[in-house]
């Protein structure tokens, strides 16, 4: 039961983070720089929440098994998501240039944010099983 909540707790809290995050950046791209807005915004937004929605998702299910298996499970994971990463920005580069330099700087923060809160909210979910 617990796994269920803390699931449902980062599932609120990265929604609104997101949503928070979205409509900071569409108010300076409209109001400060327009000229640097790319359409793939929604969909670089979107990508980064569906990947560390499945990211804590799969750490949360697995943190159970011994650690061996565990540490395959992380690895994988980390691979996807970074071999992911880098086929987006690849494709990305290859069909808009034109835009690149705003959609790189929205993708590198949006990349280390994630990191470091999956880090930050799995360690907060072990330390908070560990109490109980």
């Amino acid at each position: 039961m617990l796994e269920h909540e803390a699931i449902k707790r980062y599932l609120k809290k990265l929604t609104f983070q997101f949503l928070a995050f979205g409509a900071i950046s569409a108010a300076v791209f409209v109001y400060l720089i327009p000229q640097h807005y790319f359409i793939m915004f929604p969909v670089v937004l979107l990508y980064f929440y569906l990947l560390n929605f499945f990211s804590y998702y799969i750490l949360i299910k697995t943190h159970n098994l011994p650690t061996i298996k565990f540490s395959k499970y992380f690895m994988l994971l980390s691979l996807i998501k970074f071999f992911g990463s880098l086929i987006f920005v690849v494709l990305y580069i290859i069909f808009a240039r034109r835009t690149l330099i705003p959609f790189l700087v929205i993708f590198i923060i949006l990349y280390f944010h994630s990191l470091f809160q999956l880090v930050r909210d799995f360690q907060h979910f072990l330390s908070k099983k560990k109490s109980e």
